[in-house]
């Protein structure tokens, strides 16, 4: 089944429109290849997590106020994330690790921070592939972004430690007095920590606008997806030891593995759930064809005429609304009209026309939406199929003096 091939239209939040978006959303998880991308991801992880984890420790051990709690957040990380087996494992190599990485010189400490960012990238290559980028940010913006993550994320993690020390301090002499709802709030603690940081991660790695309520709705939906799992995960280990008789001593790995691939997969769907919001009023599916294209692309130069007589600019979240369509759809045409030098992204959030409609022609658009000859492979012994895509190219050419200020004056 193809996405073109379903009726996606949800205008409502009925049940038979919940139950067609995650329908939706199955059929996106087949199509992005989830699954190899989860297993990609497993692999990366093998070779990245650890150095990850040491540079953040050591980050955080630099400063003397949260030096003191690198071994509470091991034990935060054992306690929520990981199962008892394989975080086992990790935290000793974890520490095996740090002690070798306080002996690098800074050319190995270059080589372990590149390891780590092999991470970054190929999340940064799924979620590209998810959004459907097409111009990926530069590695150097890439670098700088995970850097800024892995170097801010251990100083987070610290203050929030710090402060919740302080708070069970100043509040020990209420703990017998503290309501029953206070210890629920502290149970989904977990949650509520993992929905933030999968919403960190939904809105701020994909090179596209997304809107924050979705992040929020996808991490949410992650988060539950995780802890859901990490527990499946458990009892599973814990009511069938299968796996012991088979690997003995060696258990502990595949069941990591196991782990780190389900994790990954939990993540990859929340990230599908949030893509697929902007789509929720949509009457298209996510693969525009090109007559599709092409309209819309009139429809966007249209409202920005309009808007320009009034003295309004066109922002990506308008034009969804009033064009129906998802924001990744809106986004792909903006980015071809201004690489035509069509259409232009404004000092702040606004889009306008550089051109104005006089000169715009008709069969430029044409040209771009349904006969872009720049997209043709390059094969040999095709001479006769370029030759023919060239005459009906010249022949779009002859009637130039329709543009859209035509069109625009003809139907008003």
């Amino acid at each position: 089944m193809k996405l073109s091939e379903l009726n996606f239209k949800l205008p409502n939040l009925g049940i038979m429109d919940a139950l067609r978006f995650f329908r939706y959303v199955t059929v996106r998880l087949q199509e992005d290849r989830c699954t190899q991308m989860a297993a990609s991801l497993t692999f990366t992880t093998l070779l990245s997590v650890v150095p990850l984890i040491t540079i953040a420790l050591t980050l955080l051990s630099a400063f003397p106020v949260f030096s003191e709690y690198s071994t509470h957040i091991k034990e935060f990380i054992l306690t929520n994330m990981m199962p008892e087996t394989g975080g086992r494992i990790i935290t000793r190599y974890m520490e095996q690790f740090a002690e070798s990485a306080s002996r690098l010189t800074a050319v190995g400490l270059v080589f372990l921070a590149v390891t780590a960012m092999l991470l970054m990238l190929t999340i940064d290559n799924a979620f590209n592939m998810i959004w459907r980028v097409s111009r990926p940010r530069s590695l150097l913006q890439r670098v700088l972004v995970y850097w800024a993550v892995i170097t801010l994320a251990p100083l987070l993690i610290g203050g929030s430690l710090s402060l919740t020390s302080w708070l069970v301090g100043f509040s020990s002499d209420y703990a017998q007095r503290m309501p029953s709802i206070g210890m629920d709030v502290l149970k989904i603690l977990p949650v509520l920590m993992t929905t933030a940081a999968f919403t960190l991660l939904f809105r701020i790695v994909p090179n596209r606008f997304v809107p924050m309520w979705h992040a929020i709705i996808g991490g949410l939906i992650a988060a539950v997806a995780f802890e859901s799992m990490n527990r499946a995960f458990a009892f599973y280990i814990s009511h069938f030891p299968t796996y012991k008789l088979v690997y003995g001593a060696f258990a502990s790995v595949p069941i990591f593995l196991m782990w780190v691939y389900f994790s990954w997969l939990t993540v990859l769907f929340g990230a599908i759930i949030t893509a697929s919001l902007s789509h929720w009023r949509s009457t298209h599916s996510l693969r525009l064809d090109q007559a599709a294209k092409l309209y819309y692309a009139v429809s966007i130069l249209k409202l920005m005429h309009k808007g320009l007589g009034k003295g309004e600019v066109q922002t990506l979240q308008g034009l969804s609304r009033q064009l129906h369509i998802g924001y990744d759809d809106v986004e792909r045409l903006l980015d071809k009209l201004t690489a035509a030098r069509i259409v232009g992204k404004l000092s702040g959030v606004g889009w306008s026309m550089v051109r104005a409609p006089e000169a715009v022609q008709l069969s430029d658009l044409l040209k771009l939406f349904m006969l872009d000859t720049a997209t043709l492979p390059k094969r040999s012994g095709d001479g006769d199929i370029k030759a023919w895509f060239a005459a009906l190219e010249n022949r779009m050419n002859e009637p130039r003096g329709t543009t859209l200020y035509d069109l625009w004056n003809k139907t008003a």
